[in-house]
């Protein structure tokens, strides 16, 4: 299909808490949105954090930050948790990491011999192996999230689904799928296993991925998780053999970096390049969603139209990651990597709404 961009309809100031402490990496490499009413979400790469803003005349503001280790016992004390996706269903704020391995970039800087073995290097950065909830609870106009809260008669607390240091349930499930297991332990960079969506659904959890794309067909996976002493495990669906379930979603080559789903079950993607380049980033729709069944193909999800493209500005800018429902109805496009024009003052930054019609 041939691309398509859209006219934005207006423009959206971000305005982030002066004297924040990462405010440079917070407003230049944000992974994630979602709106909540008034509200509106961010996650970003270099944190273990989960950023809440409110509603202004020109955009979002009165920045307040989240630490997961207010609510966690994260299993790395200063690492980063590599927060890739958010996601709503009353009561609950869900979140993920990228559970990915990351390889090492060499610096023009270093002797060539260090360069050349910086990208030998793997690493594993513990916190991004994570996937949980948090009591979201509107108090006084505005969500908060908080480390317990009453909610239909029931005393609910934050969870994370269970897992080793360096692993979780679904991931080692991953690690003999006949899919994906020969992914799971390669970068996500280099089309390696990388979280990079989330949408909840009823009992539904969806988890779309940048990488591994197979053949063209980028992949949703779909878990539903039920409570046990104090943690989140898999729940087997009647019948199924598998913990969890795989979608397979024709995106031209591309992979996931956000999903949305609205109260009718329609399901958004935000589809992008899956590895470290730039390329056509583009919003599609499956109507309905995905179907009720332990796997799917869908060969012509809808492309409704393309964002901003870096490669038309700038190598590596403007790589649209988030995709948040505004309340008024129009679509947020949050950038990670934004282009200069884009940084307002020291606290600022500017990003694109769309109109679905």
């Amino acid at each position: 299909m041939k691309p398509s961009q859209k006219k934005i309809a207006h423009k959206c100031l971000i305005q982030f808490e002066k004297g924040y402490s990462n405010m440079e990496d917070l407003r230049t490499e944000i992974s994630s949105s979602l709106a909540t009413e008034n509200n509106l979400w961010l996650s970003y790469d270099e944190d273990a954090g989960i950023e809440r803003l409110t509603a202004t005349k020109r955009g979002y503001g009165y920045h307040k930050h989240y630490e997961l280790f207010d609510f966690f016992d994260l299993p790395s004390d200063d690492g980063e948790a590599d927060m890739e996706a958010l996601a709503y269903q009353e009561p609950f704020l869900w979140f993920c990491g990228s559970m990915s391995l990351k390889r090492d970039s060499p610096s023009k800087e270093d002797p060539l011999k260090e360069q050349i073995e910086s990208l030998s290097r793997i690493a594993l950065d513990e916190n991004r192996f994570s996937l949980g909830c948090i009591p979201c609870i509107k108090k006084d106009g505005s969500y908060e999230l908080q480390k317990e809260a009453e909610f239909k008669g029931k005393t609910i607390r934050p969870l994370m689904l269970r897992g080793g240091t360096k692993s979780t349930e679904l991931h080692n499930a991953l690690m003999r799928d006949e899919h994906l297991e020969k992914f799971m332990m390669i970068p996500c960079k280099d089309n390696g296993f990388d979280i990079e969506g989330l949408a909840v659904f009823k009992e539904r959890i969806f988890i779309g991925l940048r990488g591994p794309v197979l053949n063209g067909y980028a992949v949703i996976l779909e878990i539903s998780c039920k409570e046990f002493d104090g943690e989140l495990i898999l729940s087997k669906k009647n019948n199924e053999e598998k913990l969890y379930r795989k979608h397979f979603i024709d995106l031209s080559g591309m992979g996931i970096r956000e999903l949305n789903i609205t109260k009718n079950g329609d399901l958004y993607l935000l589809a992008g390049p899956t590895m470290d380049l730039d390329g056509t980033i583009s919003i599609y729709k499956i109507k309905g969603g995905l179907p009720e069944e332990p796997g799917s193909v869908i060969h012509d999800p809808e492309r409704l139209f393309d964002v901003a493209r870096g490669a038309e500005l700038e190598h590596g800018a403007d790589k649209a990651e988030g995709m948040a429902f505004l309340p008024d109805g129009k679509l947020l496009i949050t950038y990670d990597s934004p282009v200069a024009e884009r940084l307002e003052g020291d606290t600022g930054v500017w990003m694109d709404c769309y109109d679905l019609d």
